[in-house]
């Protein structure tokens, strides 16, 4: 198979690496934001429920695209249990960038009403609140809160992990194992693809 056929769509690719530039971004941000002071912190927590948001919207349409456009073949050289662990990260980390913004959402819903919604997106959309969640009576919502703000912190932990287990893998595929890796994403192409 040529190189052209084991890399990823031109559409995939880039809804890869914008989801992963907010990610990562997301995930420095969000490790530090609580400690800096205003209006730092504001223009901090803004960023970090866009991104959220966006991630949750380009996931959707990733997962659109996955169903609608076969994505290319694992090396065949892959062991069984390499093919199954990676199939088992990309499904977590589906799940995860679905879960942690809906977390997130629901976070920010956690207050009293507000009916100009829980946030801006970018500055221009209004994102509305949960609304049975920011209609729960006041010791329950802070339980509630609670109880959202420690999940985020763990998936936020999870989420770095398997990540860094994700790349570690494509770079094992490249270097050691002598499969086509990062030029799969577009990053260069591969010495060890034919034809690529």
């Amino acid at each position: 198979m040529t190189g052209h056929g084991l890399r990823y769509t031109t559409v995939a690719i880039a809804l890869h690496w914008t989801t992963a530039a907010l990610i990562l971004s997301n995930l420095a941000i969000g490790s530090v934001m609580e400690g800096f002071t205003q209006p730092l912190k504001a223009a901090a927590v803004a960023f970090h429920i866009s991104s959220g948001i966006t991630i949750l919207v380009l996931t959707g349409f990733r997962a659109l695209w996955r169903l609608t456009h076969r994505p290319p073949p694992l090396p065949a050289q892959m062991a069984p249990w390499e093919r199954a662990a990676a199939h088992a990260a990309h499904g977590l980390l589906y799940v995860l960038m679905i879960a942690m913004p809906l977390i997130g959402w629901s976070i920010i819903s956690a207050h009293p009403p507000r009916p100009q919604g829980a946030a801006t997106i970018w500055g221009i959309l209004r994102l509305a609140a949960i609304s049975p969640i920011s209609n729960l009576a006041d010791d329950a919502q802070k339980a509630a809160h609670a109880f959202f703000v420690r999940a985020h912190t763990v998936g936020g932990w999870l989420l770095a992990a398997t990540l860094a287990l994700h790349v570690a893998g494509a770079l094992k595929h490249e270097w050691f194992d002598r499969h086509a890796g990062p030029a799969r994403m577009g990053i260069g192409r591969s010495r060890f693809i034919a034809g690529g």
